[in-house]
């Protein structure tokens, strides 16, 4: 028994023991199976350096490549993609803080284990569900760049995507290069290699609404046109910040837009309820402003908006700068005020407390410095592309500024304001011009567009008004390029004349009124528009609140024209010229001691004769000038109207007159201090003489359309200049040079323009799309000034931009102001250009030029004998040209 007993423990023992093992060797077995496999995301960053941001998207920089972890909710959503400079190798292809590509609008999207950034356009729009989802289908967005998807994130809510070669490429949409730049004016010139070798990324910083990477892009740099290299084979790089950010998930109600008044806008092509064709939509571009309280705002108090308009101002200005800057910013409070919001825009120094901050960044919006020889300032900003939202603005304001506004104010305002007669302005006049520099440039930023008549509708006269100069300064619109005030004489500050434009003007008051006040009780975007109409309407008869569009080609209207004064052209260009020689003849004087080498003086004699120029082009633009309207029904004034006789017969005498005066711009005492160069007289004789010709084409265009009982005809003005030109002849006297030029030059033109001018003349008719029709600045005086270096420091725009110094015909690079598919006609008509047919039909000149030619041979064969031996043979050649072309 006890053997057995003895045996059966045993047997337990044995069976408990193996039941044990197994036991223990089961668990081993299942904590084997436990222990997980490292999943792709594990294994894409374990064990590396790896530095990792966290904000909309996670961003991952490591051995040289960059990966972003895309939340899967965000794919499909709307964000833009922009690029900042924010170093460079040389300023004159693009500046630190600018922006040299419109934003794009793009989509991060999956089809399968491929995840897509596509760039979207929301370039149409339908009401109807049906056309709307084959406008989606005929909309596509494009696929920008394609990337494998390497891992999920651990709780697979966002997938990893490698971003590098996005980031290390030659993207012309992302490209370093401006458009705007000095060295390329629109990258025509510009030929360039990527050194994707040479290339590398930068910091990465996330952010709740917004990421953004650095990428450091190399090229090789040549400059040139069909016959020079400018640069040849220049290394250069350009630390490029690229920033995303998402769209507001609730967009903005759009404004729209009104071709009567001068603001940016954007457009979209809208298939309508199958009721009608295709119609053009325009969206006025403007920050989100909403009242924070609604009640008490409707109740007429001022309130805070939900978000101000902030703008950082650069920490590396000049510290003398800064305090005007602020001011330049924070003048349009008062405009906002007056629509109900307090603390609607205000200024900032860049914070250095805010570790967030980054004025790379396109969250925020700032005025930055450039250490640069163009003179010159910008103020662009980026748009919501779904409804003209602006979402991130800036300014930029290039050194050389300061050498721009100080010319314009030595010249303009030195006869009147001894406190400017220097070559160093104190700081309070020097900062005053600062301000309004940046107040214009902040106008742009609000969406507010060039005004070109903001000074027209004031009676030249009162610009020698105290009482009217205080209150309303030079022009009724800082969106006018109207400077300083040219028409102030000697002693006219004395009497307290305003020398300088306003602070704000009534126009920019209404600009803002209509552009931002909240129409509460509308409910729709349509139905704003009856209230935004009326308001334009009902100032459609005062010439305050006219909007005169920037002529970039041929100058029409008189009354829209850059840096004039005045409603009297040949008034006011007789007082500039009179400041003009006062200024030459006393300049001397007032800097001997502060300009030894005399290159102050060289400047100025130059901008003397740029200014010259421009008050003979205000004049000239009367002659065969048509002044344009936007109009709707019910406004008061017409859509065009002709120039009167009187105003024109008057423009082409001063004209004339001039061409007889113009020996005090030779200034010989000057000259004997400066290097050698001719008689600026004799050039801006042919120039004048040769623009008045010119512009007979216009004369017949405003001829046809006048429709008054006393019209300026083709032939009245046409005889006017012969009498002119054969005056001498006439009276038997030896002839000048400049009267021997003129004669040439209208036989030559009258020949060119009939067919007899194929009988050996060269050169070519001019034709109302000729670009030009003024008066051209002599190229030895550009190339000692401004232009010497080559390079056009001048605005485009659309921009954009200004402090502008547009030149006569200059080519500005166009801008992308309305979406795609909307064309340039159609862009032209609504806002930008002046809506002009150029192949108007006007009245057939060939037996006024053949009359013309048939009395100056009668007239010379009566005199050839008159004069001096010199005189003499140039009638004998002028006859031999006229009877060889009747042959």
């Amino acid at each position: 028994m006890k053997k057995l007993s003895v045996s059966f423990f045993f047997v337990v023992l044995f069976l408990f023991t193996c039941g044990v093992q197994d036991g223990f060797a089961r668990k081993k077995k299942k904590e084997v199976k436990e222990v997980k496999k490292e999943t792709p995301y594990q294994k894409l960053f374990k064990g590396k350096a790896c530095e990792t941001v966290k904000g909309l998207l996670t961003i991952h920089k490591m051995n040289g490549k960059v990966y972003f972890e895309i939340p899967r909710n965000l794919l499909g959503k709307d964000m833009l993609l922009g690029s900042t400079i924010s170093e460079t190798t040389n300023n004159l292809f693009g500046n630190v803080g600018e922006k040299p590509t419109e934003p794009l609008c793009v989509q991060f999207t999956q089809t399968d284990t491929v995840i897509s950034l596509r760039q979207v356009s929301h370039a149409y729009t339908s009401e109807l569900a049906n056309v709307t989802q084959r406008i989606r289908e005929s909309m596509k967005p494009a696929v920008m760049y394609n990337s494998g998807i390497l891992a999920y994130n651990p709780d697979s809510t966002a997938v990893v995507v490698d971003m590098t070669d996005f980031f290390l490429r030659d993207d012309e949409q992302l490209t370093p290069f401006s458009a705007y730049a000095p060295a390329t004016w629109g990258g025509r010139w510009i030929v360039k290699e990527f050194k994707k070798d040479n290339s590398q990324l930068g910091k990465i910083k996330a952010f709740e609404d917004n990421v953004s990477v650095q990428s450091s892009l190399s090229y090789e740099v040549n400059l040139r046109n069909q016959r020079y290299y400018y640069i040849y084979k220049l290394p250069f790089t350009s630390l490029m910040t690229r920033s995303f950010i998402l769209l507001p998930e609730e967009p903005m109600r759009p404004r729209m837009a009104d071709p009567r008044i001068g603001i940016f806008y954007q457009g979209v092509s809208d298939f309508r309820n199958g009721d009608s064709g295709l119609k053009h939509i325009y969206y006025a571009q403007r920050w989100r402003l909403e009242p924070s309280d609604e009640t008490a705002y409707r109740m007429g108090q001022l309130v805070e908006p939900k978000k101000p308009i902030v703008f950082y101002v650069d920490n590396a200005f000049p510290e003398s700068w800064k305090k005007y800057i602020r001011a330049g910013v924070e003048e349009w409070k008062d405009a906002f005020e007056r629509i109900g919001f307090k603390n609607a825009i205000m200024a900032k120094d860049f914070p250095l407390d805010d570790p967030e901050f980054d004025p790379d960044n396109i969250k925020y919006s700032c005025i930055r410095y450039s250490p640069s020889q163009v003179e010159n300032a910008m103020g662009p900003s980026w748009t919501d592309p779904r409804t003209g939202e602006i979402l991130n603005a800036s300014v930029y304001l290039y050194h050389n500024l300061i050498q721009l506004v100080h010319d314009w104010r030595f010249l303009q305002t030195s006869p009147a304001d001894p406190d400017v007669r220097k070559v160093i302005f104190d700081e309070d006049v020097l900062g005053d011009c600062i301000r309004y520099v940046v107040s214009h440039e902040v106008g742009h930023c609000l969406a507010l567009m060039h005004n070109m008549s903001g000074s027209a509708s004031i009676p030249t006269d009162s610009l020698r008004s105290p009482s009217f100069t205080q209150k309303y300064g030079t022009t009724y619109s800082i969106m006018d390029y109207a400077r300083n005030n040219y028409i102030a004489q000697p002693g006219d500050k004395e009497r307290g004349v305003r020398l300088t434009p306003p602070r704000l003007g009534l126009y920019d008051y209404f600009t803002i009124q209509w552009l931002y006040t909240p129409l509460l009780d509308a409910k729709s975007s349509k139905d704003e528009v009856p209230t935004l109409s009326r308001w334009i309407s009902e100032r459609s008869g005062n010439p305050i609140y006219r909007y005169g569009k920037q002529q970039l080609s041929t100058k029409l209207d008189p009354s829209s024209v850059e840096e004039d004064l005045g409603d009297d052209a040949v008034k006011s260009a007789t007082y500039g010229v009179k400041n003009l020689k006062y200024v030459l003849a006393n300049m001397g004087e007032w800097v001997k001691q502060d300009d030894p080498d005399y290159r102050f003086q060289q400047n100025m004699y130059n901008e003397i004769i740029y200014q010259y120029v421009r008050y003979v082009n205000h004049v000239m633009f009367n002659i065969g000038g048509i002044y344009l309207n936007e109009r709707y029904d019910g406004d008061e004034l017409p859509s065009y109207s002709v120039v009167p006789k009187e105003k024109q017969k008057r423009a082409v005498d001063f004209l004339l007159g001039q061409i007889r005066d113009l020996e005090w711009l030779n200034a010989p005492d000057l000259q004997q201090k400066l290097p050698l160069m001719s008689n600026i007289s004799t050039q801006l004789e042919e120039s004048i003489f040769g623009a008045l010709l010119a512009r007979r084409w216009l004369v017949a265009l405003s001829a046809a359309k006048d429709d008054s009982k006393d019209t300026y005809t083709t032939r009245e003005f046409l005889m006017h200049l012969q009498d002119f030109a054969f005056a001498a002849t006439r009276q038997g006297k030896t002839l000048t040079t400049q009267d021997k030029k003129m004669q040439m030059e209208m036989i030559k033109q009258i020949l060119l323009v009939t067919d007899l001018g194929k009988k050996g003349m060269s050169g070519k008719p001019l034709s109302l799309t000729d670009n030009c029709k003024m008066v051209e600045v002599p190229e030895q005086v550009k190339l000692m000034s401004r232009e010497r270096y080559g390079i056009l420091s001048q605005e485009v725009l659309g921009g954009f931009s200004n402090a502008e110094t547009m030149q006569p015909c200059a080519e500005a690079p166009e801008t992308d102001v309305a979406q795609q598919p909307l064309n340039m006609a159609e862009k032209q008509w609504f806002g930008y250009g002046v809506n002009v047919n150029t192949n108007l039909v006007i009245e057939p000149l060939d037996h006024v030029y053949f009359d013309m030619l048939k009395r100056i041979q009668t007239l010379l064969k009566s005199k050839v004998n008159t004069g001096s031996e010199d005189t003499r043979q140039h009638y004998r050649l002028l006859l031999y040209k006229i009877e060889q072309a009747l042959k």
